[in-house]
């Protein structure tokens, strides 16, 4: 397998008490996404897809909550509720 990098130059600007960065938006970080940041040495690593494994497991983690709490809904329910916008139709 073969990995191509790319390197840019990003400034870090003081925000309130913290320091943050602008990512371009090529980037392909989203408004709000999580990241995942690991330093090792002079060198800071962001990633994404840590984050989204823990942003998943979470939903998965309030279904199943949602689940014992009969918080569900069967198919002919929601066919009843909203066949008038072609759900199960």
């Amino acid at each position: 397998m073969l990995l191509i990098f790319f390197l840019f130059e990003i400034k870090v600007r003081k925000i309130g008490n913290s320091l943050g960065v602008l990512l371009p938006k090529d980037s392909g970080v989203t408004e709000g996404e999580l990241l995942v940041y690991r330093k090792m040495g002079s060198i800071i690593q962001l990633e994404l897809s840590e984050a989204k494994k823990v942003h998943d497991r979470g939903l998965i983690e309030e279904s199943f909550d949602d689940f014992e709490k009969g918080n569900t809904v069967t198919e002919k329910e929601m066919t009843q509720e909203f066949g008038k916008y072609g759900w199960g139709g």
